[in-house]
């Protein structure tokens, strides 16, 4: 079946025309990317994938639909183009610029773009450290104030600050090898020392109070019937948060590259995808958990994808008892933590929040801030 060619299709064949074989996809840059990684967080496979997508109804791209990138030997980003949410007018993106001579690399790709004709209104930069952030802004680009991407949330889920786990400050490894939940400690802590441990035993005695009824996570493998159940978790997450008020920024289809195309490198080394199940008595699977993340360097990772679905009218008559089933993010996400502690990860980055609830649901699980930034072109 033949697509029509999208708004995005005709801008990127013209960036094709400019740039040449500068741009590749993004599932073809695997080798690229690693030459370029740093720890950060969106300098990753996936997460190029992710904020580069073509999937989202706002920049939808028969072509790219997992993005593309620009590398010119140097200097290498993510390059997006979308619309804002109520807006027709489409944007440029540059995402995560790194290497030498990237604000120049920059600032002459935004030059040859608009020059073309392809980009008459505002150019965003994103995924910068306060460093880089302020060397564009000495170079002539403006701060998120002079054009917000979205009034709720101007820097859509940067908007509030990465938040990192440090996880030999979560868990405590005895001699025979046994990971136990720790409080945290520090002051912005104060409040919720203990939560992790009473989250997870409560999910633990949810369990209990459900006899047959299991949780499973395993590797995820891309297969078309895992995707379909990943698929399931991420649109019921929108839904379920969508029913309980506006949802700001992101969409479903962000993750669907995350998804549908499995990343360079092997799973439990290079990257780390896992789907989660809920087992019952009747010998029923639901599909519960869906996280989908990679390594940036030795010891730390990003997580792009972390959906749960935690809401137990879901589970209507298929439980004897639902008390305790809302701690499941929690459980999830620690026992993940734990899978990832095992491949020798001790530092995990979830990124960041478009909306102080789910900031203070990261930074409750002992999430340390690290902020990352845009600016205007």
């Amino acid at each position: 079946m033949h697509l029509l060619a999208t708004e995005r299709d005709q801008f990127e064949s013209r960036l094709h025309s400019l740039f040449g074989d500068k741009l590749l996809p993004v599932e073809k840059s695997f080798e690229v990317i690693q030459q370029f990684k740093d720890g950060s967080f969106a300098m990753g496979h996936q997460g190029l994938m992710l904020y580069a997508n073509g999937y989202n109804l706002r920049g939808s791209s028969t072509r790219h639909p997992n993005g593309l990138v620009y590398h010119d030997g140097n200097t290498i980003f993510g390059v997006g183009h979308f619309s804002k949410e109520g807006h027709i007018a489409k944007h440029l993106h540059i995402v995560a610029p790194k290497g030498e001579g990237r604000i120049e690399a920059v600032k002459d790709f935004i030059s040859a773009v608009r020059d073309a004709g392809l980009a008459r209104t505002s150019v965003y930069v994103r995924h910068l450290t306060a460093e880089d952030r302020d060397e564009f802004l000495e170079a002539g680009f403006r701060g998120i104030d002079a054009d917000p991407w979205h009034l709720g949330a101007p820097e859509e889920d940067e908007t509030f600050p990465n938040r990192v786990y440090h996880l030999e400050e979560i868990f405590e490894e005895t001699a025979d090898g046994e990971l136990l939940l720790k409080k945290l400690e520090g002051e912005e802590h104060r409040k919720h020392r203990g939560k992790n441990r009473l989250a997870y035993r409560r999910f633990q005695n949810f369990l209990d109070r459900n006899p047959g009824t299991s949780f499973h996570i395993s590797p995820y493998g891309y297969e078309e019937a895992e995707q379909e159940k990943a698929q399931g978790i991420v649109e019921g997450y929108f839904a379920s948060r969508k029913e309980r008020g506006a949802v700001v920024g992101s969409t479903p289809e962000d993750y669907y590259a995350l998804i549908r195309q499995k990343p360079g490198g092997t799973n439990e080394k290079d990257y780390f995808s896992y789907l989660g199940l809920m087992r019952t008595s009747d010998g029923g699977e639901i599909p519960a958990l869906f996280f989908s993340g990679e390594r940036v360097s030795d010891r730390r990772a990003s997580l792009y994808c972390t959906m749960t679905m935690r809401f137990p009218e879901r589970l209507n008559g298929l439980l004897q008892d639902s008390t305790g089933f809302t701690a499941i993010p929690q459980f999830a996400w620690l026992n993940v933590f734990k899978l990832m502690w095992r491949q020798g990860i001790r530092e995990i980055d979830a990124g960041g929040s478009e909306v102080k609830g789910l900031d203070d649901q990261k930074r409750q699980l002992g999430g340390k801030a690290e902020k990352t930034h845009w600016v205007v072109g």
